[in-house]
This record gives C-alpha cells, structure tokens and sequence, in this order.
C-alpha cells in the first residue's frame, strides 16, 4: 500500500523523467509549492494532487480516487454570459434543460469564475469547465421563466455513458454519422459498410463528433476515404517536422506494452493489426532510450473518393484526444467544411498509460508532438464559428446552419 506522500513523490519523478512533456514544461514543475502529509484526507490528497497537474495544461493528465468519484450531481451545465445554463438533467429532477444558475452558495457566476479560474481552464466562457465547481457547492440559485427559486445540490449515481455510432439519412442526398468515441474499430466500419450505397450516392454528408471521447487514430481511417477526394498518402497530411516523439523509459515500456496488447484482443483489420504489433517491436528495439523521433513504417493509403462531393464536420469542446486529431486531419480536405466551436485540444501529448497507485489512478501520455504546433487549451478551430448560445438547447443551430449550406 503506497503512502500519500510516496504516491506523490512518484509523481514528481514521472512528471520529471516519464512524462512525454517533461522538458517541454520544468518551467511549470513546482512540487514544491505543495505540501502532501499522510494524515491529510482523501479528498484534500486527490485535489492537491489535480492542482499540481493543472499547471501543465495537459488534458489527459489525471489523478482520481477510485473510491471517492467527484460527486454527480444529476445535470450538467454550460456558460453564456453570467449565467450556467442547464444542458442536461437525466437525475435532478428539479431542473429542466434550459433552467438559469445565477447564484452559487449565495455568490454570483463571474466572481464564482474568478475565485475558481485555474479550476474552469479556460477564460473562454463557453468552454469552462464547471461541474467540478459545482460539486463543493451547496446550494444553486435558479432562474425559470422570471421565477427564482433555491436548489439544495444533492449526489446521484452517475449515467453510464454509452457509446453512439448512428446512421441518419437526412434526406435523399444528405446522410449524416454521429460518432461520440473512436475506442473501437468494428462498429465504426459496420456503420460504414452497412451505408456504402447510400454514402456514396449522396451529395453531402455530414459528421457528428461534437460529443467524442477519442480512442485510437487508426479507427477513423474509413472515414477518411469518404472525406478525401483523390488517393493520399496518410504521412502527406502532416509537415515534415510535425513529428512524433515517445518517451521508451523502462516504466513507459512496462506500462505502454500491456495497453497495446489489450488493443490487439479486439476484432481488427489487418492493416491495423500490423500497425499494433509494430509499435510493440519499435517499443522493444528503443527500449530505456528515452525521448526519440518516432517513424511509423507503415503508411496508410487513403484511397478517396469523388463522392459525396461536399462533407461538413460538427465540432465542438466536448471532442477531445482522437476526436482533436480527426477534425485537424478532416481540414487538410479541400471538401470538407467543419462548422461548431474549437475541439478540446488535448493533442500535444498522447498514448496515455495509467499507474495504479492502489486507491489511486494516475494517468499521463508518453508521446508528444512538436511544440511547434501545439492546440492544448486552443482546440482546433472549425472553418465557420458558431458561438455556443441558450438557443442551441432547443434546436440544433449547429446543423441547421449546414443544411442551409446545402440548400444555398
């Protein structure tokens, strides 16, 4: 059983030698302004902990209790001007979507937003972050049709989340895929084998990954047959400096290793399969030897298509990890039009491996790319901006904005 204390000192020396990150951010690496005791609680660990990662700017840095999940409070909420606006309520039953938090614990949002700012992570209202906020709250003032009303905040258990992968046909030449993770290849293929005929017969088509929580690069490359409109090679995607770079410390090879394993039990192609089983070997030859250049031996082949001739990618914050590299790669098409808001950015490190601590989880990536072309915290940005407003809660402006693209 580790100590608090061990459990963070760690973590310094992961941060310091493991982390994929470590040179790029020292100047951000101060241990020593927090103090860890063995005799302090769980949860005052755990958020000492996430503050110290917060420093980093790196959204796939996490530190969670397995037992003492942050608690859920029944909705979730998002910001537009001085106020939270409820987005979904699957357990509170006393909000409804739509429903206005001006206060909380008897203080306003923006000075709630100053006290808290280094926990919301962004400045950008529309891409704060405030359940966590929200959890070590008491009380909610709401605001519903000119009526205010106090809302004591209870706990709930969580809503699984399920994935979706989903085929609309819109009309006869709009189709349209709503994606909300790439974690696994063969139901994002099926989907795309089933509606072959009708892809490629259609005019326009549209992509949903505004809600996406990542997974793996290489599932999404179906996709992209779709979305480019002639044969390209997956490498001449990227700038010849825009590499990839991978930390083979012995604790990154004993933790990375496993991770691919597990990746190779799922039902894969070929093509992916050999990309698996090749990193492992790369991982085996370059093993202790640090931070070095990667160089992928394979290379995809996009075979493109010229239909359908106009595609239109819906982007938005809560796209993330994978979901950030497939709208950056959509844009390199000359016939695709991505439309929302910026995506997560979480992109600058990658490969993430979890260290078990026992109660604990400690999760960080072990690639990174050229800083040169760093997204963390700005996302990357779709070709029309549509600021996210209370309006999007009861129609989807998003798609509506797309289908009188098509129209025009």
């Amino acid at each position: 059983m580790y100590t608090k204390e061990q459990i963070f000192m760690d973590i310094q020396s992961i941060m310091s030698e493991d982390y994929a990150g470590y040179r790029d951010n020292q100047h951000l690496n101060h241990p020593d302004n927090y103090k860890v005791s063995n005799d302090m609680s769980a949860q005052e660990f755990e958020e000492m902990i996430q503050d110290y990662l917060l420093n980093f700017n790196d959204g796939h840095l996490s530190f969670k209790a397995k037992n003492t999940d942050i608690p859920y409070l029944g909705f979730s909420v998002r910001r537009y001007e001085d106020a939270l606006y409820v987005t979904s309520a699957p357990k509170e039953k006393n909000l409804f979507i739509g429903d206005k938090i001006i206060l909380i614990d008897g203080v306003d949002i923006p000075e709630t937003a100053r006290t808290y700012k280094k926990r919301l992570e962004d400045d950008m209202l529309e891409r704060q972050r405030w359940n966590a906020v929200l959890s070590k709250a008491n009380t909610v003032q709401i605001l519903r049709e000119n009526k205010s009303f106090e809302l004591a905040l209870a706990n709930y258990d969580k809503v699984p989340s399920k994935p979706e992968y989903s085929f609309k046909q819109i009309e006869s030449n709009i189709t349209y895929i709503k994606l909300t993770d790439f974690a696994q290849e063969a139901p994002i293929k099926k989907i795309i084998q089933k509606n072959q005929k009708a892809l490629e017969s259609s005019e326009n088509f549209i992509i949903d990954v505004r809600v996406n929580n990542g997974g793996n690069d290489s599932f999404y490359f179906p996709l992209l047959n779709y979305m480019f409109d002639q044969p390209t090679n997956f490498s001449d995607l990227f700038a010849e400096d825009q590499n990839i770079f991978t930390n083979h410390t012995e604790r990154n090879y004993q933790l990375w290793i496993p991770e691919l394993k597990e990746y190779l039990m799922q039902d894969l192609d070929d093509f992916t399969k050999t990309m698996l089983k090749e990193e492992i070997e790369v991982f085996d030859k370059n093993r202790r030897k640090g931070l070095i250049k990667v160089s992928d031996k394979d290379d995809y082949l996009i075979e493109g298509r010229s239909t359908p001739p106009n595609v239109y990618v819906l982007s938005d914050l809560y796209c993330g990890s994978s979901g950030d590299t497939f709208v950056a790669n959509a844009k390199k098409s000359p016939k695709v039009t991505v439309v929302g808001r910026s995506t997560m950015g979480i992109i600058d490190y990658m490969n993430v491996v979890s260290v078990d601590y026992g109660d604990y989880d400690f999760i960080y990536s072990i690639s990174k790319m050229n800083q040169k072309y760093a997204t963390n915290g700005k996302g990357i940005a779709p070709d029309i901006y549509i600021p996210w407003t209370p309006e999007h809660l009861e129609e989807d402006i998003d798609l509506a904005y797309v289908l009188e693209l098509i129209k025009k």
